[in-house]
């Protein structure tokens, strides 16, 4: 990453104040970087933005690698006059301290639906945006026809089964009500995440983003490009993605999403993943691809099958890298290499200078004999993290490890030159005292929360990626102790 010596915070939009019962991309957006760059802290990574489905309301499960979620919009920033009173009424009636996903989405999806009937759709802005954004286009078309069909785009009429410009006027006519609000609340997602990610920058506070490796079946993504995943004669999935069996989960995960043809994916040089990459640059600084051990082996997972009978195969990665490195900005990219380490995937970060990360948590020992690295003698080229947005917080973590583990951070935190009463700023400090380039916490560590404070579980479907900070003031004193610790670690850009 083209980035000098710095930190950051990990925070989902979602996560921040708001009054209509979640974050949006409004006022308190712009307070968070103002926050960031008074602490001199330089990037904020928000995790993936786009459409989640509405069963387990994760960001890394979408029906869209391009478009952006709308009920992250600033209601605020829209233009009053369209805007239904009585349905902000009873967004305002929901939880400031969580996310409830089922009734934000429900009563914004009402706002939605009244606003499409009051816009003009043949508008020339909204033509523009769209003459402007082929993919978008192409999405947004898939969008409405999932909408107002209801099912599975494997169970839709012929005529709709293959994407062209005829698609698309059809569909626009057909359903021109749904259509006209999915292009207004792409075009305004755009508006403003643009006008957002300006001001962060003119802050010096550079947005980190992510992308799934993998994408849902019933998406945009594979809808547009059937010939590019492992799908059978009627379209479905045979074996689906997932996670070896490990030490943390003993049956494995199962994610359910599509598994690339990645034979397909050689024969046209990679362009999905080249348009997909580029895309989502365009909206970050830094992107951060999830799983990135899905380029070189991945497992697979027999359709309905448990993840114990799946098998690894081969990823792309003799060809891919090489075909894509003159078209993308690697020096934009970090790579979640977590998990099962690679001779080979740690040789292709060191030929293309991609980082990868590592999250102290999982490197604190737990046993005396062991080939951990001490955190001051890890490499400058790698992200450090005390946590993501998977761990336990620190404080959950102190909680729960045993006592071996204890027993070696005590070892490791004599060395420390700035040291905390608190065990949990400890704990940063350590991750911000080694020699890499960039060191990322998660705003709940900085409030020493619990597990209260924890945004994910994996391999569990509900009660996730609800933690909202009820008022940014609570981050006025941590922020200020990060900055000093910012200042004495030299994590200081101008």
């Amino acid at each position: 990453m083209d980035i000098n010596k710095s930190s950051g915070l990990i925070l989902h939009p979602s996560s921040l104040p708001g009054e209509y019962g979640i974050g949006e991309l409004g006022s308190n957006c712009f307070e968070f970087i103002d926050l960031l760059k008074t602490s001199n802290t330089r990037i904020w990574q928000v995790l993936p933005l786009g459409i989640t489905d509405e069963v387990e309301y994760s960001p890394y499960s979408s029906k869209s690698s391009i478009l952006g979620n709308p009920y992250l919009i600033s209601l605020n920033d829209l233009e009053n006059k369209i805007i239904d009173k009585n349905i902000l009424n009873e967004l305002k009636k929901l939880s400031v301290s969580e996310v409830d996903f089922k009734n934000v989405y429900s009563q914004k999806q009402k706002l939605f639906q009244s606003i499409s009937k009051k816009i003009d759709i043949n508008d020339s802005v909204y033509s523009k945006f769209l003459e402007s954004n082929d993919l978008i286009k192409k999405h947004i078309t898939f969008v409405t026809l999932s909408e107002a069909i209801g099912t599975s785009w494997t169970k839709w009429d012929k005529d709709y089964l293959n994407y062209s410009e005829d698609t698309l006027q059809k569909v626009s006519e057909k359903y021109n009500y749904i259509f006209a609000k999915n292009v207004f609340l792409q075009y305004e997602f755009n508006t403003q995440w643009k006008k957002l990610k300006n001001y962060a920058n003119l802050n010096n506070v550079s947005i980190l983003g992510d992308i799934p490796i993998y994408v849902n079946h019933n998406s945009a993504d594979v809808w547009l490009n059937k010939d590019l995943f492992d799908l059978d004669e009627n379209n479905q999935m045979e074996y689906v993605s997932g996670a070896v069996p490990d030490d943390f989960t003993v049956e494995g995960q199962i994610w359910n999403t599509a598994l690339y043809d990645w034979e397909k994916h050689a024969e046209t040089n990679y362009l999905y993943w080249i348009d997909k990459l580029n895309a989502n640059l365009n909206n970050f600084n830094y992107l951060r691809i999830d799983h990135f051990i899905g380029f070189f082996q991945f497992w697979a997972i027999p359709f309905g099958k448990s993840a114990l009978e799946g098998h690894w195969r081969d990823g792309p990665w003799k060809t891919f890298f090489e075909k894509i490195s003159d078209k993308v900005h690697f020096d934009k990219l970090l790579a979640e290499d977590l998990g099962v380490e690679l001779e080979k995937t740690a040789e292709i970060l060191d030929k293309y200078g991609i980082p990868g990360m590592k999250v102290l948590q999982q490197r604190i020992p737990d046993k005396k004999d062991h080939d951990e690295i001490h955190p001051k003698n890890w490499s400058e080229n790698v992200v450090a993290y005390t946590g993501t947005h998977d761990s336990p917080t620190i404080k959950q973590w102190f909680d729960e490890t045993n006592k071996e583990q204890i027993n070696f951070f005590n070892e490791y935190k004599k060395g420390l030159n700035n040291k905390y009463e608190s065990d949990v700023w400890n704990f940063i400090s350590m991750t911000w005292e080694s020699p890499c380039k960039v060191t990322i916490t998660t705003v709940q560590d900085l409030l020493e929360l619990g597990v209260e404070g924890r945004f994910n579980l994996p391999g569990t479907q509900k009660g996730n990626w609800k933690w909202r900070i009820e008022d940014l003031d609570q981050l006025s004193e941590p922020l200020e102790k990060l900055k000093l610790l910012n200042q004495a670690c030299e994590r200081v850009t101008t």
